[in-house]
């Protein structure tokens, strides 16, 4: 290695371990320590709060088993099976992911909450009380929605790369098929199957819009520590709050996994039903899923133009208005916290950028000091949006680190959330590259910066682009940190919608549309991207 690449790794090194040192380190240590010092038993001993750290345990459980038999038997059928609707259920599979949480949950509560669809229609029309769901059955109706894309994300990808030669082989030798899929598939399938129970586990945990619009009888402990919060008990919250980090952590114990995913030399094909009973059942399946997927969202949408003087006596609002936007278009202050998102992102996704590029240089290309910058960019990986909100209340509300209460902590709130997930996905296009490339465009006389541009950054930037737009897509809809962390002069979109919901119902679902819109937009546009650059 020439001294000018050793001084590159040098200096990528001393800035990934400063900015990350500052920003990710040491307030969780401080976090920590607080909460030790300032120790409140009572917060979690009595019966609140241990009904909060059994229920946030358990619906984390829960969630991932009924999320990994929805994702995992989607991914099963639609990998193996062609049928009416197969190809547009396989696309629109991913939805729930550009679905921001606030929004989801707010859609969710129009059809299955005590003001919904559903349980209205149940209530008046079949005579049956209490028709909505309680509190917990709620809440895992949404995470198993929310959740079940990382099960069919990772476990798709892995059944089409399988190694069918493997159950073939298994099934000559007269293994059943339930043996042959316990014995061979299974264990190939353990990597992903791993992998998307700890994101499941570790997001349940983390969730804090279910239980805070259908929790109010299922206390977790993400809401407890907003409730604590707000009102100024922060020795009780700091206290929560360690402990939802050891909940996180007990994920990673339970679900981490070492096995590495196999590659399959013979790839399956799909095959079509043959029965056209079969195929009219399946289909008619498919497109109640998708009509499923796109529930909320067309909710979201149908409700942005309700009426809602004429809604008190109908189920579902029949009388239609341009009102609800007319009023943000007319009020000069109503864009605000659309601008306030959109920089906010931007900033984060920019200084996201900035961080994960040289951090995942150095762990993709087994740098030295690429280990302790590793576990530097998982931190926040491994713990809840809560958690990080309060590691900034705690670190950065020093004379001498005055962020706290201004503007910027917001944006270095989301730089942190995301800081995982970039890295990771840049490490992924980075790690295979090889290196040998540059180094024949060197010897034919090319300058580094050349070989950059012209070989390095066009294979990496579909990967870099799709994760900065994923950043800029999760940070326009965050809640969770937000409503913790924002002020009156930053106030993101998120939060708005929550303020508009409990004063007027119209801005709020206007004002979800326009962030439906906005991270849609922002997915299109990266996917545009990212294929003329491949």
């Amino acid at each position: 290695m020439t001294p000018r690449a050793r001084g590159f790794d040098l200096a990528a090194l001393i800035v990934c371990a400063l900015i990350l040192g500052g920003t990710v380190l040491y307030p969780s240590l401080r976090l920590a320590a607080q909460a030790l010092a300032r120790w409140v038993p009572e917060a979690v001993l009595e019966a609140r709060g241990l009904a909060a750290v059994r229920n946030t345990f358990l619906m984390a459980l829960a969630s991932v088993g009924t999320a990994g038999v929805v994702g995992t038997g989607l991914a099963l059928v639609l990998t193996r099976y062609t049928f009416p609707g197969s190809r547009a259920l396989a696309v629109l599979a991913y939805l729930p992911f550009t679905l921001p949480p606030l929004v989801g949950v707010l859609g969710f509560y129009y059809i299955i909450g005590r003001d919904g669809f559903i349980p209205r229609f149940l209530e008046t029309r079949l005579g049956m009380e209490d028709a909505a769901p309680s509190g917990w059955w709620a809440i895992l109706i949404i995470h198993t929605y929310s959740f079940y894309v990382f099960f069919y994300a990772m476990i798709a990808p892995a059944l089409a790369n399988l190694d069918h030669a493997q159950v073939e082989a298994a099934r000559t030798l007269g293994a059943g098929p339930v043996r042959t899929f316990r014995k061979v598939t299974m264990p190939l399938l353990r990597p992903a199957l791993l992998g998307a129970s700890l994101l499941t586990f570790m997001s349940s945990g983390a969730s804090f819009s279910a239980p805070y619009f259908f929790g109010r009888d299922f206390p977790m402990l993400s809401v407890r520590i907003y409730e604590e919060t707000s009102q100024f008990n922060l020795d009780e919250a700091l206290t929560i709050t360690l402990v939802l980090a050891a909940v996180s952590l007990t994920g990673v114990l339970l679900f981490r996994g070492r096995q590495k995913p196999s590659g399959g030399a013979s790839k399956g094909v799909r095959s079509p039903l043959k029965s056209r009973a079969g195929r009219l059942l399946a289909g008619a399946a498919a497109w109640t899923c998708i009509l499923g997927l796109l529930l909320p969202h067309l909710t979201i949408l149908w409700l942005s133009f309700a009426d809602y003087r004429a809604w008190q006596t109908e189920i579902i609002p029949t009388t239609m208005t341009l009102d609800n936007y007319i009023r943000l278009f007319r009020d000069p202050g109503a864009f605000a916290p659309v601008r306030n998102s959109l920089w906010m992102s931007a900033l984060a996704t920019t200084a996201t950028a900035a961080v994960a590029l040289p951090a995942a240089y150095l762990i993709a290309r087994r740098r030295p000091g690429g280990r302790w910058v590793n576990f530097l960019v998982m931190i926040p990986w491994a713990l809840p949006g809560t958690v990080i909100a309060m590691n900034l209340i705690v670190s950065f509300n020093d004379p001498w680190l005055p962020l706290y209460n201004t503007v910027w902590i917001l944006p270095l709130a989301y730089f942190v959330r995301n800081i995982p997930l970039l890295t990771r996905m840049t490490g992924a296009a980075i790690e295979p590259f090889d290196a040998a490339l540059i180094e024949a465009g060197r010897t034919l006389g090319a300058s580094r910066g050349y070989c950059f541009r012209r070989v390095v950054a066009p294979l990496i930037a579909p990967a870099v682009v799709a994760g900065m737009a994923l950043v800029f897509a999760t940070s326009l809809g965050e809640f969770v940190a937000s409503i913790l962390l924002y002020t009156p002069g930053n106030i993101p979109i998120a939060v708005k919608i929550n303020m508009e919901w409990r004063t007027a119902l119209g801005p709020a679902f206007a004002y979800s549309v326009l962030l439906m819109t906005l991270v849609g937009l922002t997915f299109a546009l990266s996917r545009r991207f990212t294929t003329r650059t491949m």
